[in-house]
């Protein structure tokens, strides 16, 4: 076996267990655009008449998909009951982007955690700046 220098190893960039994850502007974008593209497609089916059924179902699913992707980037707030009740109920609010709305309100708590601390001390939460 060949010995390595001292400083010679490479260096990886590992995610520590527990660290909280920043969303990149990659993924912001992506993700707006699949929000977009959902509503629309529920919007579409409102204009039918049939949106006002499977909107909410649809919109549901796509919800459950953001919330696997917050959990995935460790954020502290992805297993709140409130926050995601909140969610679920808002898919059914016809003709309002809100799943886009709840998304981009989603991303800037998660990326700007700082700014949030004190509203959580006040609602009786842990805040850890």
């Amino acid at each position: 076996m060949a010995e390595t220098k001292p400083g010679s190893e490479k260096k990886t960039t590992e995610r520590k267990i527990g660290s909280v994850n920043k969303i990149s502007e990659s993924e912001i974008i992506i993700g707006t655009m699949l929000t977009l593209l959902v509503w629309v497609f529920g919007l579409i089916m409102e204009l039918f008449g049939i949106g006002l059924i499977l909107s909410p179902i649809i919109e549901s699913f796509f919800t459950f998909g953001t919330w696997l992707f917050f959990k995935s980037k460790n954020d502290p707030y992805a297993n709140k009951l409130g926050a995601n009740l909140v969610q679920y109920l808002a898919n059914a609010i016809p003709f309002i982007p809100s799943i886009l709305i709840a998304f981009l309100i989603k991303v800037y708590i998660h990326n700007h955690p700082e700014k949030f601390a004190a509203f959580e001390k006040l609602a009786g939460g842990t805040a850890k700046v």
